[in-house]
């Protein structure tokens, strides 16, 4: 039986406890181990666990947490919705979260400790950096380039060749027509910087 940890328990955190929980039933060997929150009032606190998921949206703070619980050796479980589509060409990296109607078409290739929420689709050929957060109901075409530490809002659409910089953030229902430089945040349709 692997057991494993949630770090975070807010909205996002409880959100992971339910996909645990479906993964758990058609993967009986895995469970819920409970919360390794400080701030979690009356959550079941994880004492024994195998593996840590890390449940917090906010890309510079998830990174933070990861790095500092790697340095002590907690290993990462990666959670895919069981609903989840995904071809076999696809790489995922340790600690990733691919929620409820998440769809990964061919050779996409995720960083450690990526979220993909609910209903999101991502085209072919597809490179996304470590820590970054895709909120619900994204699109991204094919060919795009995400780099790492990157915050897309929900419903935003990422049009196919763009290449989002490190640290950019899309704000909710942003059409990306353009890349977007490092540490630039765009919102609109089409999206400008803001």
């Amino acid at each position: 039986m692997k057991r494993i940890a949630i770090y975070g328990a807010g909205g996002f955190g409880k959100e992971v406890r339910m996909l645990l929980d479906r993964i758990s039933q058609t993967t009986p060997d895995i469970s819920f181990a409970g919360y390794l929150d400080d701030f979690a009032p009356r959550q079941p606190v994880a004492n024994e666990y195998d593996d840590v998921a890390v449940a917090i949206a906010d890309v510079k703070v998830r990174q933070i947490i990861y790095e500092r619980l790697r340095q002590k050796g907690f290993p990462f479980q990666s959670l895919l919705h069981p609903g989840v589509l995904i071809d076999k060409t696809n790489h995922i990296g340790d600690g990733c979260i691919l929620c409820a109607g998440v769809q990964l078409t061919v050779d996409i290739r995720l960083g450690r400790c990526v979220i993909v929420n609910l209903s999101t689709t991502i085209g072919h050929d597809v490179t996304i950096g470590d820590f970054t957060s895709i909120m619900p109901s994204a699109n991204i075409s094919g060919g795009v380039t995400i780099g790492k530490n990157v915050f897309i809002g929900s419903g935003a659409m990422i049009f196919q060749g763009i290449t989002l910089g490190d640290n950019a953030i899309v704000g909710a229902g942003a059409v990306v027509r353009h890349s977007v430089s490092a540490g630039q945040k765009v919102a609109g349709v089409p999206a400008r910087p803001i």
